[in-house]
């Protein structure tokens, strides 16, 4: 069978999800299918195709692009309608394709109309890494029920709509696209992998790369990743100010993004001194960061788990230390982590219960066993070939 893969980025920079698009191809090739993509070029440094899926005679189509600022709402969105529109040309040429995979995208919308009519028999699955528009809803970037959300949203139904299968990443997700008018009969929930099926071994690992970051003096609170509004990142701030008395309990904030000055800021006029910022580490290292942690912390925006699951989950759970989930109690996939490992669930706007989980942990009270939970249902292999076998169902 022909797949056409449609990608809202490019192979030619580091995105969370290029370890998940990888294997998703690998799985289709391996099962004797050929793969084409299109993706947008940014002008990265990094191969368009990678290594692993040259062997495989993937092939491509790259369109240029010129990305907006992070920051700049409605510049993105156009610069992807416009991105969506150049590739008209490149879905004519693949009109023999018998089946289209979308990867998650701001315009599912349009995209989905376009495939529809230039390649009307093909079937389509869409993948949801996030939901939108409802996530800039509860980011607070859109007002919901204003026109421009009515009108993203629209859009993003007609993706529902016209996709014969959608993939999303937990059952929060599942429960929101239903109620944003999905058909609850198309939708599939596959939760992402990490980088291998393996259990990280922190007892084995060299932590030399992080020695400079961690001292083995304190109980080392650690977020990694991006630091935008989403991440609510502010919680381990307003957690280390109530902790700043406490000499044996140390934050460490590790990335970057747009919020994370403002993060910064706020710690100095706190004057906080138990928390230290670090650059944006290799993706490399996250498994010897997450390892090396007393605890992670993954925070969210209040109510963002209806609309995303931060992809560092599986990862961190394969690194078998203790995670707190400030994402909110009402988590549908907060309660399953709670009740299968025991790791801490608190909500995303209360910087004390954070505090107490910590207390908890450091003092042993709360003991967190993660590894039969991503064994169970992150590995990258199972997960992988459940999305070849959706692309390709063609019952």
């Amino acid at each position: 069978m022909k797949i056409l893969l449609w990608m809202d980025t490019g192979f030619d920079r580091r995105s969370p999800s290029e370890h998940l698009l990888t294997a998703i191809i690998e799985a289709l090739c391996e099962s004797g299918n050929t793969v084409h993509v299109i993706q947008k070029d940014t002008g990265g440094n990094l191969l368009r195709i990678p290594k692993p899926l040259q062997a495989m005679s993937v092939t491509t189509d790259c369109v240029s692009v010129r990305p907006a600022t992070k920051s700049n709402f409605v510049g993105r969105y156009l610069t992807d309608v416009k991105y969506v529109f150049k590739c008209l040309g490149y879905l004519r040429n693949h009109r023999d394709c018998q089946a289209v995979f979308n990867q998650s995208s701001n315009v599912a919308g349009v995209m989905a109309f376009l495939v529809r009519h230039v390649i009307p028999r093909a079937r389509l699955v869409y993948n949801i890494q996030d939901i939108f528009p409802e996530n800039a809803v509860y980011s607070g970037s859109l007002r919901r029920n204003g026109l421009p959300h009515k009108l993203l949203a629209a859009e993003q139904r007609y993706a529902y709509r016209h996709a014969d299968r959608l993939i999303t990443i937990s059952e929060d997700m599942r429960q929101q696209l239903v109620e944003s008018g999905a058909p609850a009969e198309r939708i599939e929930v596959v939760y992402n992998w990490s980088y291998q099926d393996e259990l990280y071994d922190w007892s084995q690992m060299s932590r030399d790369v992080v020695s400079a970051m961690f001292s083995k003096d304190y109980f080392n609170v650690v977020y990694a990743g991006n630091i935008g509004v989403m991440q609510n990142v502010d919680l381990l701030v307003e957690a280390a100010m109530l902790m700043k008395n406490d000499n044996s309990v140390w934050f460490h904030i590790i990335g970057e993004g747009v919020y994370k000055k403002k993060l910064e800021a706020k710690a100095k006029a706190y004057g906080i001194t138990n928390l230290s910022f670090w650059p944006m580490q290799s993706p490399e290292l996250a498994p010897v960061i997450y390892s090396t942690a007393d605890v992670n912390v993954i925070p969210l925006k209040k109510g963002i788990y209806r609309t995303a699951l931060p992809s560092k989950t599986a990862t961190c759970l394969a690194c078998q230390k203790p995670i707190i989930f400030a994402i909110g109690r009402d988590s549908k996939f907060g309660q399953k982590v709670e009740k299968e490992t025991g790791c801490p669930v608190v909500e995303s706007d209360k910087a004390g219960d954070l505090v107490e989980a910590i207390g908890r942990l450091k003092s042993g009270t709360v003991h967190c066993v993660t590894g039969s939970l991503f064994t169970k249902e992150f590995l990258k292999s199972r997960n992988s070939r459940k999305y070849a076998e959706i692309i390709t169902d063609l019952r």
